[in-house]
């Protein structure tokens, strides 16, 4: 193309950028001054693409478009929708469905499900052929779709490549969509001046000037090598009477606005008048233009400006041959005529939210009809989950509502503080709602403006602010049974790590007004939350609430509604991990499917916990590291950012215990600062583990002090995520400090009484232990540990390990030598197992301290144990279940033993193993552990 003279360095970037795409994700941004060429170059690409077989789907938005919601979107994907529809799980296909307006949503949608929805098309049309985003003038992309597209740049997988043209605006912040792309993905060119050489070529090939050496100089000079004025003063070179002389001044206006004005003030007026109405318009297209032109003859009024070169017909849409026209067009008109023009559009246009901004745009004293109308697009708009566009038209419906509606006034500014909300803008929401509060006596509107200021305001940190909000909104909500049932549900979700009675109390005036018929979903949410807060508050909880609850939900599901998050919770507090597994695998697949992201994450890290405690440690790290990394990439802080305290638990048990440490730190402070308390508390229970696995006894016993604190100040007598009673009379006896370790054991055998859990069945003998132990009761202490069989327990393998670890100590200390040996060694292969480097050294330790000889052959503890029992002629699978370790781990520890004793069979290994009697295993019950168990 000839405006692609002396660009052959930005073509050949752009060919490198579609050389990479089938092999992974790129980006290229072509940025540049106005007139540069950057859609020329952006064309180029496009047909280049084309040629390669890559799929191109391109938008070219303009000025006029920027506040049609998702229309970029449907420009993109509009023509392939329908052909991928079928592939969409029902959520995702229902958004996006709602997005290009193929169909009314019955229910709000979520931006972040347009977007998810989005991304999934992507994938599936790479499944065929790679695939090119191509956008130009980036800067004219509408707010709705520019989110959505940074939602995608931030997920750019392999075979998508993402072009864009955007103008450089000096030290204006460039768009959020670029600003979304990885930097290691983007290149980004800019188009320089083009040489005199380029310009002649350039001038001579579009407008077939002749131009000299003297015009040429004064040409690159007055253009400064921007091909589109270089154009326009050629235009108006060749239209100059007489012809131009070398001596005579060059007709350069002193504005753009003058040069395009002098090009198009030669159309007649119909001409003009048409293309008023092409720069007016959403997206213009001639049928659209010739109804609302004044005059008749529209379509030669089309014609005379298509032939103009100002104007260009692609696909049935009209576009103007560079968009600075359109803006030019446009402004340069008057603002009365603008105004006559939107009130004429508004009538002409079809699609309620095109028509509404015109009516916004056409409308300059309060008028009731308009503004109803404004408001009622506004609502569609924030259905479709284009709350940009929503805050908008909530805004000028606001501004033309009549002084004397003041319902009205509140309503429409309550609807942009929701949408403004939903953005994230808390201090515009704020101030709406209060400007709400402070205009309306209705009960409903001030119940709303209310319950809105509570909900900003725990978003924010400020649970008692939130509290106050809701408790005022519950005494003006007159006597709307279910408006009262709903902001009692809220005031339980508020209260909950704030004051648990008062949750409880709304909990049951909420579980009378609201109706398993109409309010399924607050009412199985109220429901859960009652269970959890009655645990809490050390009540036994009462019965059928969760499966009621869950009965509930699975009718609130069908209807779009979201899942309560805590039954995952209980499930991994109460160690049933299969129903954890399963809860997340529903949640997860919910909010994946609505592009949640910070739910999925959530979720994740709380299935790393159960993970944790199930004794699958890699899943329960990488379920961690994931949720981590997508909460650290959103920048998420709150009550969100708990799932850090769960990595550092994690980190905690594999042993990395600076990293857990400063990490719990950091988010203790943050949440004491925020007044957070709760929160703050679940992270001191994580954090006295970790300073109990470094083994710095004070410090753990400080934290669990502060824990406590912080729970009885909301009134929790059983801190459900917390396990730190068995290891805090630990910390205790290390301490000297035997009655607050009885006072501690006490209070875990309340907790086992009131709620039983497996964890505390497993743990709780072995601080009995501890506590015998201590007052040297050994015999007791030993009758403790062995009245359950640890050895066959599979549920809880690091608590197992842990019991083993206690149990050696003890039979040390009863001169049981070899009993010890057997439990320290099996505590080891445990604590090998799992990955707990700490936990496992201090197995070693106490193996060392137990004095027994060791094998002459160099075996490690799990070697040489493993050995014995397979010389006995057991198989690999009985070893296994002896040893507690897959039968991998034998066959890989049995292989290690022949290669160190140099034998190659079992029945060698027999004779070798004969020949050390002195560090025999014995099995639980043999005559010789009978023997050296002393007597009850």
């Amino acid at each position: 193309m000839d405006v692609l003279v002396g660009r052959e360095d930005v073509l050949r970037s752009a060919h490198r950028f579609l050389d990479v795409i089938p092999h992974r994700a790129a980006a290229l941004a072509i940025e540049g001054e106005p007139g540069m060429g950057k859609t020329a170059v952006w064309l180029e690409t496009v047909a280049a693409a084309g040629g390669r077989g890559h799929r191109v789907l391109q938008a070219r938005p303009a000025e006029s478009e920027a506040g049609l919601a998702y229309s970029v979107i449907t420009d993109l994907i509009g023509g392939v929708f329908d052909d991928v529809r079928i592939t969409l799980p029902p959520p995702q296909s229902r958004a996006l469905a709602a997005a290009l307006l193929r169909s009314d949503p019955e229910q709000p949608i979520e931006l972040r499900a347009v977007a998810t929805a989005f991304v999934t098309v992507l994938l599936e049309l790479t499944a065929e052929q790679p695939i090119v985003v191509a956008i130009d003038d980036v800067q004219w992309i509408d707010p709705s779709s520019e989110r959505v597209l940074g939602f995608v740049a931030r997920r750019l997988p392999a075979g998508i490549g993402l072009l864009m043209a955007l103008r450089q605006d000096g030290d204006k912040t460039p768009s959020r969509f670029v600003q979304a792309v990885p930097k290691d993905l983007l290149e980004r060119v800019v188009l320089a001046p083009l040489s005199s050489p380029a310009l002649h070529h350039l001038v001579q090939d579009r407008i077939g000037a002749s131009v000299t050496r003297p015009m040429l100089a004064r040409l690159s000079a007055a253009s400064g090598g921007n091909p589109l004025f270089a154009l326009e003063i050629g235009r108006a070179l060749m239209a100059q009477t007489p012809a131009w002389a070398p001596h005579d001044p060059l007709p350069v206006p002193s504005t753009l606005q003058h040069l395009v004005a002098t090009r198009v003030d030669a159309l007649s007026e119909q001409a003009r008048d048409a293309l008023l109405v092409a720069a007016t318009l959403s997206r213009p297209t001639a049928t659209a233009i010739g109804r609302a032109v004044e005059s008749s003859g529209g379509m030669a009024a089309l014609t005379e400006a298509l032939e103009a070169d100002v104007i260009v017909s692609e696909h049935g849409r009209i576009r103007f041959t560079h968009p600075l026209l359109a803006s030019a067009i446009y402004g340069s008109a008057s603002a009365r005529t603008r105004t006559a023009l939107h009130q004429r559009l508004a009538d002409v246009v079809d699609e309620p939210e095109e028509r509404a901004r015109h009516l916004a745009s056409g409308t300059e004293i309060p008028d009731a009809r308009a503004s109803a109308e404004l408001e009622t697009a506004a609502t569609h708009a924030a259905w479709r989950g284009a709350q940009d566009t929503a805050a908008d038209l909530f805004a000028a419906a606001s501004r033309l509502t009549p002084g004397d509606a003041c319902d009205d006034h509140a309503r429409r500014s309550l609807g942009q503080a929701d949408a403004l909300n939903a953005l994230g803008e808390f201090a515009a929401a704020r101030a709406l709602a209060e400007r709400a509060l402070n205009t309306t006596r209705s009960p409903n509107l001030r119940t709303k403006a209310l319950s809105l200021l509570a909900n900003i305001a725990w978003f924010n940190g400020a649970a008692g602010t939130a509290i106050h909000h809701a408790e005022e909104a519950l005494s003006v909500t007159g006597l709307d049974r279910a408006l009262r049932g709903g902001i009692h549900a809220q005031l339980v979700r508020l209260c909950f790590s704030w004051d648990l009675r008062s949750a409880i109390e709304h909990a049951d005036l909420a579980m009378k007004l609201l109706r398993e018929d109409r309010e399924p979903a607050t009412l199985a949410h109220v429901l859960i939350d009652r269970l959890f807060g009655s645990a809490l508050r050390g009540e036994a909880p009462p019965g059928g609430l969760l499966d009621r609850a869950l009965a509930l939900e699975v009718r609130s599901l069908a209807e779009n509604d979201a899942p309560h998050p805590m039954p995952l919770l209980w499930f991994h507090c109460t160690d049933e991990f299969e129903s954890a597994r399963r809860r997340f695998a529903m949640e997860g697949r919910w909010y994946g499917e609505r592009g949640e992201e910070v739910w999925v994450a959530d979720r994740l890290s709380h299935l790393a916990v159960a993970e944790l405690h199930a004794g699958d440690w890699d899943s329960a790290e990488s379920h961690v590291e994931e949720s981590c990394a997508a909460v650290e990439e959103l920048a998420v802080r709150g009550p969100r950012a708990m799932v850090f305290e769960k990595r550092a638990l994690v980190d905690a048990h594999r042993g990395r215990i600076e990293r857990a440490r400063t990490t719990l730190r950091r988010l203790i402070a943050e949440y004491e600062s925020m007044d957070q308390g709760w929160w703050a508390a679940l992270s001191l229970s994580s954090l006295a583990f970790v300073e109990f696995a470094a083994s710095d006894h004070r410090a753990a016993d400080a934290a669990l002090v502060r824990m406590r604190a912080l729970a009885d100040l909301v009134g929790a007598v059983d801190v459900l995520f917390d396990r730190s009673e068995p290891f805090h009379i630990e910390a205790l006896l290390a301490l000297g400090e035997i009655d607050r370790a009885r006072a501690t054991l006490e209070r875990l055998e309340q907790r086992g009484r009131r709620l039983p859990r497996p964890w505390i069945s497993v743990t709780l003998p072995r601080a009995r232990a501890l506590i015998a132990a201590a007052d040297g009761d050994l015999v007791t202490a030993l009758a403790e540990l062995r009245s359950t069989d640890v050895e066959s327990t599979t549920t809880l393998p690091f608590e197992r390990g842990w019991t083993l670890l206690v149990r050696g100590r003890i039979e040390r200390r009863a001169k049981q030598k070899s009993a010890a040996a057997t439990s320290l060694r099996q505590a080891l292969d445990q604590f090998q197992t799992l990955g707990a480097p700490l936990f496992a050294e201090r197995a070693r330790q106490e193996l060392t301290r137990v004095g027994l000889r060791h094998a002459a052959s160099g075996l490690t503890p799990t070697e040489l144990l493993i050995a014995r029992y397979a010389a006995r002629g057991m198989t690999n699978r009985e070893v296994a279940q002896a040893a507690f370790v897959s039968q991998k781990t034998v066959e890989a520890n049995l292989a290690k033993a022949y290669r160190k004793l140099g034998i190659h069979s079992r029945a060698e290994l027999g004779s070798h193993m004969a020949a050390d009697q002195g560090d025999r295993p014995t099995e639980p019950g043999s005559s010789r552990s009978r023997m050296e168990t002393p007597p009850r």
